[in-house]
């Protein structure tokens, strides 16, 4: 998932050359600032090791403070490059806002600079005859704690290098050496896949390739607790963080969940692509989240801090854990071929996330079941819950799933109609599309194959070269694949569900498997923490609403019996058939205009108190799954371990 609700990168990189000159520009020179930056020219290695060094020390102000130092390749024009795009938000969604008190010097002389107007992430410098290297000073503004994308809070600090420094135009991020330090403040202690060492009141890493740093997040925190998952040849290691060290002290229970997890996607997706691969996971409310971000060699993972304590509490949000470890095989080794640039400043599209995160999202569902991370019984119900809000999508009348892909290019606020505009559905109605997919190779292979045998096929290292970071793919090579699976018109199949402008087919896959989905009035207990997790009571399927505990109207369904009625998001409620407005007695109230029809909301909107009819003719209505008599059950096959641990035994150590 990339799923995080807050920062989801593997930051696939490409060239730049140098920038037009400081002098403004006008006419013929302006036409000409605005025209392609080319790259650099072949066999023109970057010579020499950039260093950077990061004090993180003051978390009062979140006031980051950076001095780095860049080998002069040549005099004259040059231009800096600030990174803009990432692969994980698969969007330009870094801003060069927060870089501030920018000073380049060389040999101690100060060198103006100046912004490219037509790209704001570009500064383009006159390096002087002679200059050895460029010494830069400048700062990182880092959202402040009351900021819901705050990342650095009193005892946690995450490092996103990708905020933290500069690179010259005209490489690739991969022709890049950077050699970093950190500084953190007292008492603090990190987590990452990069390697490194104390070097005084410093942390030194090992020199990486720029492409490398940008995509090995530091995470540290008071307290980190480290619990080895997988030995061998390619050793896993999960690093629990937290501010409190109540939080992480029954870590240990987590082992065997977390180890099956391994085993599960290996068996999926076959030989890893990594050497090495550390899960980063925050145990801290106060993050943004929960959610994840993935990584070729790490992922990063924010859930409740509660969650050993109250583990069911977060039952509706764990399989953010496989989401975002499947994502190493899955967007960062094979990667849609319009997103494998080779700089953060290059822009791409993402006409396959259907694939990078749609079908990511469908295996975490299925390895969350496998491994124990949820039951089977929550996983139906999870999939339940799947299929009500995609069968309940007046958006696709507009708005195709295919055309859901550009989403995050599409840079807007708060989505307040999200059933109407569909943002980034590939998650949640990719869940639905795999399921299909699985289904039909199930019955056109009568039974012997199904996605398993697609994403072993599509995703396993097995045969990666060494040096190979990543292996691009078309739409054209997702088809090809299933048809060596099981032979069949899939090209055609995958275009008519992805161009689709009707509910017709969307909850195939799950009759295919045996089931449907049914609505009761009363909630399954998934539902049930699904809701405490997202902080409503969930009427979407009853009056088209979604109620905060302080009764504030959160959603309202596109067209619904509360949108007819004149409630939209940002609505109080404040009585219920003239009484005062409790959740308890809105959803009696619902409960019983199952007879009469309608009750009575007095809300306020823009300041007005009013009093409106809302039709619950429906009564409580609440998403569950239940079995197509007469068909064979074959989702609780596609749930069932694949590589269960016999009792008393223990995992395989290697590969």
């Amino acid at each position: 998932m990339c799923a995080l609700a807050g920062v989801m990168l593997c930051l696939p990189l490409v060239s730049m050359s140098a920038s037009p000159a400081l002098a403004p520009a006008r006419g013929d020179q302006q036409a000409k600032a605005r025209l392609p930056i080319t790259a650099a020219k072949k066999n023109s290695a970057f010579r020499g090791v950039m260093t950077l060094a990061i004090d993180l020390t003051d978390t009062r102000r979140r006031i980051v403070t950076i001095q780095q130092r860049i080998p002069v390749q040549r005099a004259g024009e040059m231009t800096l490059l600030y990174p803009q795009w990432e692969t994980g938000s698969h969007a330009p969604s870094i801003s060069a806002h927060r870089l501030a008190g920018l000073v380049i010097q060389a040999d101690g002389k100060m060198l103006p600079w100046r912004r490219d107007p037509a790209r704001v992430h570009a500064f383009r410098i006159v390096v002087p005859a002679g200059a050895q290297a460029l010494d830069l000073s400048f700062q990182y503004l880092a959202p402040l704690s009351r900021d819901p994308s705050a990342t650095i809070v009193d005892g946690f600090v995450g490092v996103y290098w990708n905020r933290m420094l500069v690179y010259p135009s005209g490489w690739k991020a991969s022709d890049l050496t950077v050699q970093a330090t950190i500084k953190l403040p007292a008492g603090m202690v990190p987590a990452t896949a990069l390697s490194g060492a104390a070097d005084g009141d410093r942390i030194r890493f090992e020199p990486v390739s720029l492409d490398r740093l940008i995509d090995s997040p530091v995470f540290s925190s008071r307290h980190v607790v480290t619990r080895e998952i997988a030995g061998g040849a390619r050793p896993v290691r999960a690093n629990w963080l937290a501010a409190d060290a109540e939080v992480v002290k029954n870590v240990d229970r987590f082992d065997t969940r977390m180890q099956a997890v391994q085993r599960e996607t290996e068996a999926i997706f076959g030989v890893p692509p990594f050497k090495h691969y550390d899960y980063l996971i925050a145990l801290d409310d106060r993050l943004p989240g929960p959610g994840g971000i993935e990584h070729a060699d790490s992922g990063e993972v924010v859930l409740p801090a509660n969650l050993f304590s109250e583990p069911a509490e977060s039952a509706s949000v764990i399989d953010v854990i496989p989401h975002e470890l499947i994502h190493a095989w899955n967007g960062l080794w094979r990667v849609p071929a319009d997103m494998a640039v080779s700089t953060p400043n290059e822009p791409f599209t993402g006409t396959l996330l259907w694939v990078y995160e749609g079908q990511t999202e469908f295996w975490s569902r299925v390895v969350a079941a496998r491994s124990g991370l949820r039951t089977v019984e929550q996983t139906l119900d999870a999939i339940a819950l799947d299929a009500a809000i995609v069968q309940h999508r007046p958006g696709r009348q507009w708005k195709s799933l295919a055309d859901s892909a550009n989403d995050p290019l599409i840079q807007d606020g708060t989505v307040y109609w999200r059933d109407w505009q569909r943002r980034e559905d590939y998650y949640i109605e990719g869940v639905l599309f795999w399921l299909d997919i699985d289904a039909r190779l199930r019955q056109c292979s009568h039974g012997a194959r199904g996605l398993d045998d697609f994403a072993t096929r599509f995703f396993s290292a097995a045969d990666q070269k060494p040096g190979e970071r990543r292996r691009p793919y078309s739409e054209a090579d997702v088809a090809a694949t299933l048809d060596r699976v099981c032979p069949g018109p899939w090209a055609g199949t995958l275009r008519r569900k992805l161009d689709a402008h009707d509910d017709d087919g969307v909850l195939d896959g799950l009759a295919a498997h045996g089931w449907r989905l049914m609505f009761r009035d009363t909630p399954t207990e998934y539902f049930r923490l699904y809701e405490a997790s997202e902080g409503v009571l969930d009427l979407t399927w009853s009056v088209g609403m979604t109620v905060t505990k302080d009764g504030r109207v959160k959603a309202a369904t596109w067209n619904g019996p509360a949108f007819r009625a004149g409630i939209v998001p940002g609505t109080r409620l404040k009585t219920v058939n003239d009484e005062p407005y409790s959740a308890e007695r809105l959803t009696t109230a619902i409960a019983g205009a199952a007879k009469q029809g309608d009750l009575r909301l007095g809300i306020q909107v823009d300041g007005k108190q009013e009093t409106v009819t809302v039709g619950a003719s429906q009564g409580l209505r609440y998403p569950a799954l239940e079995r197509i008599e007469g068909t064979q059950d074959s989702l609780s096959t596609l749930l069932a371990p694949r590589r269960p641990v016999a009792q008393g035994g223990k995992p395989p150590a290697g590969r």
